[in-house]
């Protein structure tokens, strides 16, 4: 697989420009999926605000587990 997440090219654009992503909160279309949820965890993001469902329970779990508050935005 070539391509990258939203999540992972935002944390990845961060730590090249050197701007911390510490407590930070990351704003997406969608929950996270278990990679992702990783790489958000070890990151240090405190929060995930999305608008749409995805089917991952183990990230659900792995950002609950790490401490994160997970806000579903609601779509119009």
């Amino acid at each position: 697989m070539r391509s990258l997440h939203a999540e992972q090219n935002a944390i990845i654009q961060a730590a090249l420009h050197g701007v911390s992503t510490q407590d930070a909160t990351m704003y997406i279309t969608h929950r996270p999926c278990n990679t992702c949820a990783k790489m958000i965890i070890n990151a240090g993001l405190k929060r995930v605000i999305y608008a749409g469902e995805y089917p991952d329970e183990l990230a659900r779990n792995f950002l609950a587990e790490g401490g994160l508050e997970l806000v579903r935005f609601p779509n119009p």
